[in-house]
């Protein structure tokens, strides 16, 4: 009989299992009901589950009982992004939480429990969904969001596109803007990075990271942070900490726009109506722009369809 045989404490295990099922069968006072017999069940069950994970591999991390974490996906200055899977229904999920080293900071605390608010507020088929707010164990808090597991910037370095698929992943990600916009919300950080898809086709493009997005109406500054986003896609009156509305968002995405049209594989008449709409979206006096997502979709309209060359 060797240390690995399970025989080889079978005799105290059982023992100490008739103990646990004598307390969870009565109390002092008589016998437990079904339901709190059936509650205690499953805390033991999952206090299990999480013990054998742990035994499995020492460095597993179950948040909220109900998601263990597979991988770090994103590593940034107060947060971090991770893919993690629900333990009883097998779900993939994006969790987005504090950094440890940032656990006690209360700007970035109140600014991802901010995003999670807005998050849940826009449901979109554009916008990519906040599932819930939950308080880990030492009291970070922590965002679950649907998990989409490719971006458009680590696409863009190794693809080429179509116009069809420029006008697609562009009306994708103005339509999910607007959405924002609805809610009475700037976006403020839109770029290839905050562009997801749950395929590598990008067919269902999904504007994601709400963690800067402004009330339509107020400052950069009004947040506690002296800038934020991705300086390369700010608007003019973002980098100069104006009051934002619609048309910075809608800056970025003639930016955006820009730069996909760098990595279009076909020269024809349809690309060069979309780098006037790049321009007439990317001009640097908002009232220059168009003045709403509805007018930049409007542009775009017919530009998807049937291509010169494809």
């Amino acid at each position: 009989m060797t240390p690995d045989d399970p025989d080889t404490d079978f005799g105290e295990i059982a023992h100490r299992f008739s103990d646990l099922w004598r307390a969870l069968a009565h109390t002092n006072e008589g016998p437990r009901s079904a339901e709190a017999r059936k509650i205690l069940t499953d805390r033991i069950r999952d206090a299990l589950d999480r013990g054998e994970a742990r035994l499995a591999d020492p460095k597993v991390e179950i948040v909220a009982n109900s998601f263990v974490v597979e991988a770090l996906v994103h590593d940034g200055a107060a947060t971090q992004v991770y893919r993690a899977r629900h333990r009883d229904l097998g779900t993939l999920h994006a969790i987005k939480l504090l950094r440890p080293d940032h656990a006690d900071d209360p700007v970035a605390r109140n600014l991802l429990l901010r995003e999670a608010g807005i998050g849940m507020m826009i449901s979109h088929a554009n916008v990519a969904a906040a599932k819930i707010a939950l308080r880990l164990a030492d009291g970070r808090p922590a965002l679950v969001m649907e998990w989409l597991g490719h971006r458009l910037a680590d696409r863009l370095p190794h693809e080429t596109l179509s116009v069809r698929e420029m006008a697609s992943i562009m009306t994708k990600a103005l339509t999910g803007l607007g959405a924002i916009h609805a809610a009475g919300f700037v976006h403020c950080d839109l770029s290839p990075a905050n562009l997801l898809s749950a395929d590598d086709e990008f067919s269902d493009v999904k504007v994601a990271d709400l963690g800067i997005a402004l009330e339509i109406g107020r400052r950069p500054g009004e947040l506690d942070l002296a800038f934020a986003g991705q300086p390369q896609f700010a608007s003019p009156e973002q980098t100069a900490g104006e009051a934002l509305d619609a048309r910075s968002d809608l800056y970025a995405a003639g930016l955006l726009l820009s730069l996909l049209l760098r990595h279009c594989r076909e020269v024809n008449e349809k690309t060069e109506e979309l780098k006037a709409v790049a321009i007439w979206l990317s001009r640097r006096n908002p009232r220059d722009r168009p003045d709403n997502v509805e007018a930049a979709l409007q542009s775009l309209a017919g530009l998807g369809k049937n291509p010169v060359g494809t």
